[in-house]
C-alpha cells in the first residue's frame, strides 16, 4: 500500500534532486524513498559481502645489529 505525501523542498534541494534524477534516469519519489530507507532504516540498507585483506612488509633488524642504522658501520 502506498501513501501520497506532500514535501516542500528549496530550490537548492530541487536542484540537486532532478540533477540526479537525470543523472541516474530514476524518478524522483524513488530517489527520495531510497534516501529514506538509507538514513532512516539503517537495517534495510545494502550489504556487500566480501573481505578486506591488507599485507604489510617490513624488515626486521638482526639481532646482532638492532638499533643500528643499515649501511652505517661502528668503529672497532
Amino acid at each position: 500500500m502506498s501513501v501520497r505525501f506532500h514535501l516542500l523542498l528549496t530550490e537548492d534541494q530541487y536542484d540537486c534532486l532532478t540533477r540526479e534524477a537525470e543523472r541516474s534516469g530514476l524518478p524522483l519519489a524513488e530517489l527520495a524513498r531510497r534516501a529514506i530507507d538509507r538514513v532512516y532504516r539503517p537495517e534495510r540498507r545494502p550489504r556487500v559481502g566480501g573481505l578486506e585483506l591488507t599485507l604489510g612488509v617490513w624488515r626486521r633488524p638482526d639481532a646482532a645489529v638492532a638499533g643500528r642504522r643499515p649501511g652505517v658501520r661502528l668503529r672497532d
